[in-house]
């Protein structure tokens, strides 16, 4: 079935901060519509192809950018938290794909750190299911090897040239797109200290236990670098009111050399894998 294309979109959050997004009215939008969480400094397009296959399928999809991020960017905009992430733009985003796609709840598709955010936020309670796609902890012991200097380096480097400079630069060896220096250095003090903190200092990992509807976990073979299997099933477990299901996805069983942290939302990703991750949503909803 075809990838169906999406409406550009802009709604509010209660605080008034113009939040961009994408909507697609799926034919059974009011029995099945997803929102899709995408990871860090990660703007909303790079959902766009999944999201389509959805909508082909019939589904209302929602996808949206964080303040500070892709079409959400005001200015520097150097000052927006994850806590703002978490209280006002994950509650605007499900509630502007209730309105619009009629559902009474929703189904979460979160990629990477959305995966950490859903379970803080009070928009929780707006889901019946969830499905994780390498949605990890970034806790240093729970990676390995080289990977494990990587994120030393990260969560050293990154702190440093915020401070020198006020953001942290956009390259090679930083990030490739712009994201809110207060909510970078936020999320480096998650890795850091090993502990789901707002920026009071109020412990959040208690939030997660709230979700009791089925949840899909999926831990993708090859991505050692961003969302090994240790780092992945570190956050599952914060869902304790969950009934989990755990999946590993590998790059060989759909004919790919490499899947990675992006690859399963890549325009040239397999049909079939996407096929399968939407037989697991419907299976949590069976």
């Amino acid at each position: 079935m075809a990838v169906v294309p999406g409406e550009a979109i802009e709604f509010s959050a209660a605080d008034g901060r113009r939040l961009a997004g994408r909507w697609w009215p799926g034919a059974d939008a009011a029995r099945r519509t997803a929102v899709l969480l995408p990871g860090i400094a990660a703007p909303q397009q790079y959902l766009r192809w999944f999201a389509g296959h959805l909508a082909g399928r019939g589904w209302g999809v929602l996808t949206f950018d964080y303040r500070s991020v892709g079409g959400s960017r005001e200015g520097a905009d150097d000052l927006a938290t994850l806590d703002d992430w978490v209280e006002s733009d994950l509650p605007a985003a499900a509630a502007e794909a209730m309105r619009r796609g009629g559902a009474l709840d929703l189904v979460a598709v979160a990629h990477s750190i959305g995966g950490q955010l859903l379970g803080q936020s009070p928009a929780l309670e707006r889901f019946r299911s969830a499905l994780l796609i390498s949605a990890q902890r970034g806790m240093p012991r729970l990676y390995s090897k080289k990977s494990y200097w990587r994120v030393l380096y990260a969560y050293a480097l990154f702190p440093l040239l915020i401070r020198l400079t006020g953001r942290l630069p956009v390259s090679r060896v930083t990030l490739p797109e712009h994201c809110s220096g207060r909510a970078l250095r936020q999320w480096v003090r998650w890795g850091r200290t090993g502990v789901f903190t707002n920026e009071q200092g109020e412990v959040l990992e208690p939030r997660y236990g709230r979700f009791r509807g089925p949840l899909t976990a999926v831990t993708v073979a090859d991505d050692e670098d961003f969302a090994p299997a240790p780092a992945v099933e570190a956050l599952t477990r914060l869902y304790t009111g969950a009934r989990v299901r755990r999946e590993t996805l590998s790059p060989a069983d759909y004919g790919l050399p490499r899947l990675g942290h992006f690859g399963f939302f890549h325009p040239r990703a397999p049909r079939a894998l996407w096929e399968k991750a939407e037989t697991w949503l419907l299976e949590m909803d069976g």
